[in-house]
């Protein structure tokens, strides 16, 4: 194996890797959708305070980024 496609190789690996974080990134905290303040303010609740306003621990990302939660209640 050559020097040449050493490099090569390693430039593709090293896109490869740079566009899955680029893409978990942009999913999650860079969103536009994305509210920090809401997320630190849910973040910091403790869990009974969470199950007071109907919602669990698993769920602050999706409110943040303006999602409703649905139980099956009318």
């Amino acid at each position: 194996m050559s020097t040449q496609t050493l490099a090569t190789y390693y430039c593709a690996f090293c896109d490869t890797v740079a566009n899955f974080f680029k893409s978990a990134v942009k999913e999650t905290r860079f969103d536009p959708k994305f509210d920090s303040k809401t997320y630190r303010t849910l973040s910091q609740m403790s869990n009974y305070e969470l199950q007071d306003i109907g919602i669990t621990r698993g769920d602050i990302m999706h409110v943040s980024m303006g999602g409703s939660i649905y139980r099956g209640e009318n």
